[in-house]
């Protein structure tokens, strides 16, 4: 689980890709956002969360999947992209949490680009009345099988009901920006996330993920390494799939040879599982008609079972087995 969450996490944190990524996804193919735009944001950051002695302060490590700033002029929005591939039922608290962190740390950076000290109220603020935080917002893309049944807000993990449901109003909410690889339209996005985003939504339907292959042969068949590399572990592709890339017209990567050899693999894997579970089936069967024989003491025609199959069928039939 986790290596799939590492090869999408390091795609992500490509310029080029995260500026499709958002542009196709929270902003329905709008190109409001440039890879030029673009600046990494510290990832890690360590937050000092009281103490359990007066001389050793606690410091708790705060790590994001993807985090990146988007300027405008003298202006930027942080946007985080947490990748996740199992559902997390405290999804909201822990969006919530790495946001605050973000805040937390532009106040920090506020004070220490900050020339003068603050007078009165400001300064016990922390920041001046016409400074301003650079607004901070989360996505969460789930790339997982199962349907997402997580809470999306807050409020949904609280406990509002009888007397606390006086209260709601008071408390305040927060919603997840929630993006599932279902809820996407592939043709929104124009680098290799159509391609990532076209299999994630087929991966567990082989008939369409054959037909989306065939449709889109010809840009598939241009596949860029790093896309076909994480499409691969994102589908569990054999590593030996890895292995049947080849160089077209000096770059990319031929992933229709390995669509195909998978495939058939696929294939010749499901008609052996068939086979042995029909062997399995016709031994239990067998083991069955062999009790039934000996306990009516009936070894002859047990005898004549084992080499007549019409014969054998017929016993079946009066056993009902």
């Amino acid at each position: 689980m986790e290596q799939k969450n590492n090869a999408l996490c390091s795609y992500l944190s490509d310029p080029v890709i995260f500026a499709d990524f958002i542009n196709g996804s929270i902003l329905n193919g709008e190109k409001a956002v440039s890879p030029g735009q673009l600046s990494d944001r510290e990832t890690v950051t360590c937050q000092k969360e009281g103490t359990v002695h007066p001389q050793k302060p606690r410091y708790v490590e705060r790590r994001r999947d993807v985090l990146k700033a988007v300027f405008h002029d003298d202006c930027y929005i942080v946007i985080g992209i947490e990748a996740q591939d199992r559902v997390d039922y405290a999804m909201p608290v822990r969006c919530m949490e790495y946001d605050v962190t973000e805040y937390k740390r532009q106040l920090k950076e506020l004070k220490n680009n900050r020339k003068e000290k603050l007078p009165g109220e400001e300064f016990f603020s922390g920041m001046a009345k016409d400074e301003k935080l650079n607004p901070v917002t989360t996505i969460v893309f789930y790339h997982g099988k199962d349907p997402y049944d997580g809470c999306t807000d807050l409020h949904n993990m609280l406990d509002l009901n009888k007397e606390n449901k006086t209260f709601k109003r008071f408390i305040s909410d927060y919603h997840v920006n929630l993006i599932t690889a279902n809820d996407l339209d592939e043709t929104k996005f124009e680098t290799g996330m159509r391609e990532l985003v076209g299999f994630l939504k087929r991966q567990e339907d082989k008939t369409k993920l054959m037909g989306y292959f065939q449709e889109n042969e010809e840009r598939i068949r241009k596949m860029d390494e790093e896309t076909f590399d994480t499409v691969s572990i994102l589908l569990h592709l054999p590593k030996k799939i890895s292995r049947l890339r080849k160089s077209t017209e000096g770059d990319g990567t031929d992933m229709c040879k390995a669509i195909r050899e998978w495939a058939a693999d696929e294939r010749n894997a499901g008609m052996i599982e068939g086979e042995k579970r029909g062997q399995a089936k016709g031994e239990k069967r067998f083991a069955s008609l062999t009790a039934a024989l000996m306990a009516s003491e009936r070894l002859a025609d047990l005898g004549r079972a084992v080499s007549d199959e019409t014969f054998r069928d017929s016993l079946y039939r009066e056993f009902a087995l």
